[in-house]
């Protein structure tokens, strides 16, 4: 088999390799045997097919590509290994010539490097929020908000509201929406059911009935309907009333058995706006400080291993937009951006993503950054504990894991010790 190593040229080392005919042949025919094994050939059992009838009913390149990753799988290990070479993510395989010779191309990423800016003149920029008053009661209006009834008076529909309604719309006398005792809720410019719906039942009450006419949006799922108008028949049933609970200490003790008094409430609320306002102040932080690192820095990183960290982000978006059962095509239309613009943009956030790591392992090996190994022990036992109903990783890679999360962790402590250190230098 010969081996063409090519010199490294932007992170990326290149390998054509011509695959030994033996190797080719075996697991074409080893191909063919599960093809012959699935397929009904007239005059011969299952898996007792000839190659030559095989090849002959489906030609060779159906068979070779049937063979490609057991070829790959065969092949490429070995020869990765020989090479030595360190990579951080899959090399890509690309085949360069079928016949005469079967040749493959094996484009191998490098190791990224970066040559670091000056890290210990890092500034922290960031103000932490205060707690204030006004913060404190909008929570709590938040919480007896969340913990309000509706219930049933006699006033008439404003916004926001609530109201029970019988909703029948009809287009040139064909039934094309039809609700009963459906609880529409109100608002300024809602699209709910059909834009301008909730501006026509504003001051309805209990009891009456209203007819209009509203046009049907150009996304209406019915390509039929779109655009058309629709004569709506409206039955209003009851208007509902929120009622907010008053806040008193029997309020406080059915929040919280722990608590007893709207003192001890307020009290709770102030310490958890204050962890929400410290975790939201080191975040800031941390990405600042990265942010203002990169800028400063410079990056070789090779082209596949951005190209899989921008696939990772995109398929990371996708199990996020499948949970609203939602196409790709669906959401790019709700958020206005071409396919185009939203690959573009999730490459620029998985570059800076590896970019941040980069750096962070990068100031471990310069600051020799340690973590003790009954942290790390601890770490594991806290995982094993929380995700005790999934799969990990074997101990020992699970020990790697753990110890290069917690070292980037203190890489990280280590940054903003020192641009606080900056500060107070300052001041003084």
């Amino acid at each position: 088999m010969n081996v063409d190593v090519k010199p490294e040229k932007n992170k990326q080392i290149d390998i054509e390799i011509t695959i030994d005919e033996f190797i080719l042949n075996k697991h074409l025919k080893s191909s063919a045997s599960k093809i012959s094994n699935s397929t009904n050939i007239s005059g011969f059992r299952k898996g007792k097919v000839p190659y030559s009838i095989i090849e002959a009913k489906f030609g060779r390149d159906y068979i070779l590509n049937n063979s490609l990753d057991d070829i790959i799988q065969d092949v490429v290990p070995d020869i990765l290994s020989e090479q030595k070479l360190e990579y951080p993510c899959s090399p890509k395989v690309d085949i360069l010539q079928k016949e005469p010779k079967f040749i493959i191309s094996l484009q191998v990423p490098m190791m990224p490097e970066v040559a670091l800016g000056d890290y210990k003149s890092l500034n922290n920029k960031q103000k932490k929020e205060k707690i204030t008053k006004k913060k404190i009661d909008e929570t709590i209006d938040r919480i007896l908000e969340s913990r309000a009834t509706w219930e049933e008076n006699n006033i008439t529909l404003d916004f926001p509201g609530l109201a029970k309604i019988n909703i029948l719309g009809k287009y040139n006398e064909q039934e094309v929406i039809k609700h009963e005792n459906y609880d529409f809720y109100a608002v300024k410019d809602s699209k709910l059911i059909v834009p301008g719906m909730s501006e026509k039942l504003k001051g309805i009450k209990k009891g009456e009935k209203r007819d209009f006419t509203l046009t049907l949006p150009n996304d209406w799922d019915n390509q039929d309907l779109k655009g058309k108008n629709v004569n709506f028949t409206i039955d209003c049933i009851e208007v509902l009333e929120k009622k907010l609970p008053t806040l008193d200490d029997e309020f406080v003790k059915l929040f919280n058995k722990n608590l007893k008094t709207v003192k001890e409430f307020e009290e709770e609320i102030k310490k958890e706006l204050n962890s929400e306002l410290n975790y939201k102040y080191r975040i800031e932080l941390e990405n600042q400080l990265l942010s203002d690192l990169i800028e400063i820095s410079k990056y070789k990183i090779s082209s596949i291993q951005i190209e899989t960290a921008t696939n990772q982000v995109i398929e990371e978006r996708m199990k996020s937009i499948s949970q609203y059962k939602m196409s790709l095509e669906d959401y790019l239309k709700a958020i206005n951006m071409k396919e185009e613009e939203f690959y573009n943009e999730s490459k620029k956030s998985a570059e800076q993503e590896l970019k941040k790591i980069i750096t962070l392992e990068e100031i471990i090996i310069k600051e020799d950054i340690q973590v003790e190994n009954k942290e790390v022990k601890e770490e594991i036992t806290l995982i094993k504990q929380n995700y005790a109903d999934q799969k990990l990783v074997d101990d020992e890679n699970l020990y790697k894991i753990v110890e290069n999360n917690l070292k980037k962790k203190n890489s990280m402590e280590y940054l903003i010790k020192l641009a606080n250190k900056a500060i107070k230098n300052r001041k003084k």
